[in-house]
């Protein structure tokens, strides 16, 4: 599989390579890139020169377009805002046998800064002695539609020197700081080694999320605002701010949310019944850490809550419709920006 990504990767993008030579031929050692899609996935697979096991996702189906993929290369399932022992245990096994492994911190792609990374890779490290090696992959956004389109994006993949997390002589295993601490430091390094417009994405200063629900009655054309509390408001603008997030739902769930992607459209009051209780019954009996992993147990049970709120409105006007509009806004080198609608939406990869 690898041999034939070679040979194919580079008729469907133009990808120039850095530091390779730094990456071992054989482990224990452990990769590290940024995650916007599968294409760093393929990436780090094809252009290792050793055979990489990768850590994915287990807590949510892989998307049906390249589940296929995912299960003929095979790789080590996490169940994300969960301690799963037994993934960490597998990998540290690979590691010891003299492995490689795979791992993208920022632990999804439904937005994450690439600042902020899981302590995962700092517990691999430690456990089995593993080097960490940084690898930034650059002009990953829209690449995979170019590709399909055969227009040929360009990319880049930048290897940095390795970095350890390591008992040492320390007789104390290292403290929860201690390991987000080296990896934030992995994260910074990573970003380091994307090219600089992209490195600028992390400069963003006070995000605010907001949203604005209407009404409008059958047989009208007028929209009448619902007054939401600040909190709901807060948890809605976070939920529909990042698009890929009721992607995943529909897609890789299969759950019927797909009207809630109309942003700005009249959406009938019994179909954003059926969607919010279609999320709101995973959240219970299947994945309760679906948002808590993602945004923190805070702002996670805050998501939760306003769907619950917006689910109580919508059975208020089951005969109506509603209108969404969230609202994004950011400050960056001092200006204020505000996004509405469509506009305010984070870019699906």
């Amino acid at each position: 599989m690898t041999t034939i990504g070679r040979l194919l990767l580079p008729c469907l993008a133009e990808i120039k390579i850095n530091g390779l030579e730094r990456l071992p031929m054989k482990g224990p050692a452990i990769l590290a890139g940024n995650h916007e899609n599968i294409i760093e996935v393929l990436l780090m697979a094809v252009y290792s020169p050793a055979i990489v096991e990768f850590i994915g996702t287990g807590d949510v189906p892989i998307d049906p377009r390249f589940a296929w993929l995912a299960h003929l290369y095979q790789f080590i399932p996490v169940k994300r805002g969960n301690v799963d022992r037994k993934a960490i245990y597998a990998a540290v096994e690979v590691l010891k046998a003299g492995g490689v492994v795979g791992i993208f911190p920022q632990g999804g792609i439904w937005g994450a800064d690439i600042q902020s990374g899981r302590s995962g890779v700092a517990v691999l490290s430690y456990l089995s002695g593993a080097p960490v090696y940084p690898i930034g992959f650059g002009g990953l956004r829209g690449a995979l539609t170019k590709m399909i389109r055969l227009k040929r994006p360009r990319i880049s993949i930048r290897v940095g020197d390795p970095l350890w997390m390591t008992g040492g002589e320390k007789t104390q295993a290292p403290s929860k700081s201690e390991l987000e601490r080296f990896s934030l430091r992995v994260m910074s390094r990573i970003a380091e080694l994307l090219p600089e417009e992209e490195q600028k994405t992390s400069r963003k200063e006070h995000e605010y999320f907001d949203i604005e629900v209407f009404v409008r009655k059958n047989g009208t054309l007028s929209d009448q605002k619902i007054i939401l509390e600040e909190e709901t408001r807060l948890g809605l603008g976070i939920l529909f701010h990042y698009p890929v997030l009721l992607d995943t739902f529909k897609r890789n769930l299969g759950l019927p949310v797909g009207c809630l992607q109309k942003i700005g459209e009249p959406i009938a009051g019994e179909e954003v019944i059926t969607a919010t209780d279609s999320i709101l019954d995973y959240l219970e009996r299947e994945n309760p850490g679906f948002f808590t992993y993602r945004f923190g147990v805070e702002r996670g049970i805050l998501i939760r809550n306003s769907l619950q709120t917006l689910n109580q409105h919508a059975k208020q006007h089951q005969q109506d419709h509603i209108l969404l509009m969230p609202i994004y806004e950011y400050f960056e080198n001092g200006r204020s920006i505000r996004l509405y609608g469509v506009d305010s939406l984070h870019p699906l990869v």
